[in-house]
Order: structure tokens, then C-alpha cells, then sequence
């Protein structure tokens, strides 16, 4: 449980250091259509994270006994198989980026994309719709295949998958509630987290997926060996 515990725990927070994520739910709180709109985007995220867990939780665990070696295995697998791309697409990023470092020495921020600046004028559906796209996916994967993998009880597996929830929906949830009920505090903090993270969102992304894909890899392997 104490290693299933701790993997959860490091998982919830590389779901939550999502940079886009938490940059999208800051734009989103300057939305023409309210504050409400930056909940549509708070409440996909967090219940997709939740429908995702219990889908391949009662899924593969109608197959596959949750702490039984077939389960360990094939958690194994997919964490063998997600870190090798993450650990791709991260080296890839630093390749790219490198190469552009190399023409280019921008001394400002970059420019915002197109489809950010948008995010002002985005309604409730498309916000929605943004919340599930911008979840850090591999996370939840990942996550799911420990919580698979170790043998625990039922109320064990639940509690461990609260745990991720909550670590993984924390910072879009506390963006969105400073930004709501306390929006003059907001106002100045949260300006310089859009101004950093569109400085250096590249970076962040980067070492995290570099960092996971050795991690999860080597579990993965540590699993099947």
C-alpha cells in the first residue's frame, strides 16, 4: 500500500503541474461569460479524471484480479510503454527546441497561440470540452496501472484513487477558487503565473515528461523483471 500510496501521490502531482492546464483555467477566469465558465473547465477535468480511473479500474478488473500477478503485469507493460513515449516526445521537444535556441534569442515571452488568446471568448461547452482535452492523460493511465497492480482491498483502491483526484485536480481547483472568491488578491499573483508559465511552459513540460519517462520506465521494468 505504502509504495502504491507514494506512486499515486507523485503521479497527482505531475497530473496537476500540467502548465497548460493551469495557464487555460487562469485566461479562463477573464472569459466575457463569467466566472462560471472557468467551473465548466474545473468540473471536466476533475470528473473525467474520476470516469477515466473508474472505467479502467471496473474494466480491467473484471478480467484482471486488482494485486494479482496477471494485474502487476500488464501494469507493468503500460507503464514500461508510457514512459518510453514520454521519454521519446520529451527528447524530441528539447531536439526542436534546441535547434530554435540556436537561430532565435528572444528576449521577451513568446508570442501567445492563436487558439489561448481565443479562450476570452469561449462559452460553456467549449470550455467543457477543453477540461478533457488538456488533462494530463498519461497521468490518469499511468495512476490507474499502479493502483491496479497493488494488492489492496477495495476500500484501499478507492481511497488511493481520491488521493489522485485530489492531488491531480488541485491546481486548476485552486486557480479557480483564488481567482472566484478572492479576485483583487488574485489579480496580481495570478498575472505573474501567466506571465512565467507562458515564458517558460516549454521547459516545465519538457523536464516533465523527460523525468516521468525514465521513472516510469523503470518501474515498469523493475515490475517485469
Amino acid at each position: 500500500m505504502s509504495s502504491a500510496l507514494i506512486a499515486v501521490v507523485l503521479l497527482g502531482l505531475a497530473c496537476a503541474a500540467n502548465p497548460w492546464g493551469i495557464m487555460i483555467a487562469i485566461l479562463l477566469l477573464n472569459a466575457k461569460r463569467g466566472r462560471a465558465v472557468v467551473w465548466c473547465y474545473v468540473a471536466a477535468w476533475t470528473g473525467m479524471i474520476s470516469l477515466a480511473l473508474v472505467v479502467i479500474l471496473a474494466g480491467i478488473g473484471a478480467f484482471l484480479e486488482a494485486g494479482s500477478s496477471g494485474a502487476s503485469k500488464a501494469a507493468s507493460i503500460v507503464q514500461v510503454a508510457l514512459g518510453l513515449v514520454l521519454l521519446g516526445f520529451g527528447l524530441k521537444r528539447v531536439r526542436g527546441d534546441r535547434r530554435v535556441a540556436s537561430r532565435e534569442h528572444p528576449a521577451e515571452a513568446p508570442p501567445m497561440p492563436r487558439w489561448l488568446e481565443a479562450i476570452e471568448n469561449i462559452s460553456y461547452a467549449p470550455a467543457f470540452l477543453l477540461g478533457i482535452y488538456s488533462l494530463t492523460w498519461p497521468m490518469v493511465i499511468a495512476a490507474a496501472g499502479e493502483i491496479l497492480a497493488a494488492d489492496v482491498t477495495t476500500a484501499q483502491m478507492i481511497a488511493l484513487a481520491v488521493v489522485f483526484v485530489v492531488l491531480g485536480s488541485s491546481t486548476v481547483v485552486g486557480v479557480a477558487g483564488f481567482g472566484t472568491f478572492a479576485p483583487r488578491r488574485s489579480e496580481a499573483l495570478l498575472g505573474r503565473m501567466r506571465g512565467w508559465l507562458t515564458l517558460h511552459n516549454r521547459a516545465v513540460i519538457n523536464g516533465i515528461l523527460l523525468v516521468l519517462g525514465v521513472a516510469l520506465s523503470a518501474r515498469g521494468l523493475s515490475g517485469l523483471l
